[in-house]
């Protein structure tokens, strides 16, 4: 049970006993109302009292007041009340059943038929109409009293019962209907889970045949050189055939693995662990390798960047970055420049590094340096967190450099905690 819940529940029940006692209220001023009015009690009833009907008229707010606190509880307790107000009613008939008294019994008529099932209601009603006219007529001798009596309060009592049924009938079926949508939410929930597993069975299935193919490939292709003799030119052939399968089987391992990542729920997603600081980033790549400009401008950006960010928006800025530089020493001549442009709304950062030989890039090895994003994965998170990612070659001279350009906002927002915990590699 959630706070919520408890908070939810106890003003329900503060609203429920206002009603109530607002409703009593209004009953027991309606009823002394009437008596001030000059409005009798029904005639057709005898007096018990060694007193005149006159004598006894404003004793008719005893029973009615006794019936209005009882009132008071009539949502929680319905049937209990309407035993304790039925009791009321045949003590205010001992003085000649008054009006008010007979509304307020009315009501309790109908909150039993609107809270419960009805059926021992009914009963008890043909008993107290039967028992009204056994009263009457027994005391009186009177049929066409006996009679009169037992139709008005079979009317009011058919009334109050049919207004009751109908309320609770109403509100059946509103549940009913609430019920029967939710099943369908589930069987679509469950339908959809299931069409996601499948697809991802596929996918999986697809990922598998792929890598076994290239790896296959690769296979062949070494286990037929090292079975020659050594010649320079075809070695270096197969050399470029392997590679070419290697990157072809990268690729594909990495749009299907993409793939599955867009089948991720975003609603439900692992707690954004804490970014890695910005000085030991850099320090790793160096040891790896990497000949990186920077100016204590744009590193003190940095520095002050990840301290006023969020978890979240830190993570995927460090990601981002981490990706790029070590594309730039996997694939560039091992150096590369980083750029920091902050404004008032967004900041951009922008990566530049030469593009290198195939040969050179084939001698590159960095194992754990990737921040886990490609370009498709990096662009994806950068664009749902409320940026823009920009990639491209360009040349300058006879050199060709590969620059990326990403720009956030510096507010960050629960997209970017959702797409920072989501593109974080598991």
């Amino acid at each position: 049970m959630t706070v919520q819940s408890i908070t939810t529940g106890a003003t329900a029940q503060q609203k429920t006993l206002l009603h109530d006692g607002l409703t009593a209220a209004a009953f027991l001023a309606l009823g002394v109302g009437l008596l001030a009015f000059g409005v009798h009690a029904s005639d057709q009833y005898p007096v018990l009292w060694p007193a005149t009907a006159e004598q006894l008229h404003w004793w008719h707010t005893v029973p009615l007041a006794l019936a209005a606190v009882a009132t008071c509880m009539q949502t929680r307790y319905p049937v209990p009340v309407y035993v304790v107000v039925t009791g009321l009613v045949i003590i205010d008939m001992t003085m000649g059943l008054h009006l008010a008294v007979l509304l307020v019994w009315a009501h309790a008529v109908y909150n039993v038929a609107r809270y419960t099932s009805g059926k021992l209601l009914r009963w008890s009603l043909a008993g107290f109409c039967l028992f009204v006219f056994g009263w009457i007529f027994g005391f009186t001798g009177d049929l066409a009293a006996a009679l009169s009596a037992i139709l008005q309060v079979v009317l009011i009592a058919v009334i109050s019962l049919w207004w009751g049924s109908e309320v609770r009938g109403g509100y059946e079926r509103a549940e009913a209907e609430r019920l029967q949508s939710l099943a369908a939410r589930r069987r679509e929930e469950q339908e959809r889970q299931e069409l996601l597993r499948r697809q991802r069975a596929d996918l999986a299935t697809q990922l598998h045949d792929t890598i076994s193919s290239h790896l296959s490939t690769i296979a062949l292709y070494t286990a037929g050189t090292l079975d020659m003799p050594r010649e320079a030119e075809r070695d270096q052939r197969v050399l470029t055939e392997i590679r070419a399968t290697s990157l072809a089987a990268l690729t594909e391992m990495r749009e299907l693995i993409d793939v599955l990542r867009s089948f991720t729920d975003g609603d439900s997603y692992d707690p954004v662990p804490e970014p890695v600081p910005m000085a030991e980033l850099l320090r790793r790549l160096r040891s790896a390798g990497l000949d990186l400009t920077i100016t204590d401008d744009t590193l003190h950006e940095l520095n002050a960047l990840a301290d006023q960010l969020d978890p979240a928006a830190a993570n995927l800025v460090t990601q981002v970055l981490q990706e790029a530089l070590t594309n730039a020493l996997k694939h560039g001549d091992g150096t590369a420049t980083l750029h920091v442009e902050r404004h008032d709304e967004h900041l951009t950062y922008i990566i530049t590094n030469p593009i290198g030989s195939a040969a050179s890039q084939m001698q590159k090895h960095s194992p754990g340096l990737s921040g886990g994003l490609g370009l498709g994965a990096m662009a994806a998170a950068i664009d749902d967190a409320g940026g823009c990612f920009n990639a491209g070659a360009h040349a300058e001279a006879d050199t060709r450099y590969w620059s990326i350009r990403v720009q956030l906002p510096t507010a960050s927002t629960p997209q970017t905690t959702r797409m920072a915990s989501r593109s974080n590699p598991t």
